[in-house]
């Protein structure tokens, strides 16, 4: 689930995420930009894994690392809470 204060704006096929108490800008590329979309509080990590190897047409190891490793990426920043 997306942590409070941090605001998201799609450029194009981007993502950019402003997290407003610091004034700190983050900027996700496509993949990652769906995958905040599916961050929405309704999904568990499983869901978004196979949402996005289906939509991207990739092997689930690979989407399962990727995703993993991004969804910690976000949490150490503070843009997403544990409820994911």
């Amino acid at each position: 689930m997306w942590a409070q204060g941090v605001v998201g704006e799609r450029v194009d096929d981007m993502m950019i995420l402003l997290k407003l108490p610091q004034g700190s800008y983050f900027t996700l590329d496509e993949v990652g930009r769906r995958i905040w979309e599916l961050c929405d509080g309704t999904k568990r990590v499983v869901e978004i894994i196979s949402a996005i190897g289906t939509e991207y047409d990739a092997p689930l190891e690979t989407v399962e690392a990727d995703v993993l490793e991004l969804l910690g990426e976000l949490q150490a920043e503070g843009l997403l809470t544990d409820g994911i």
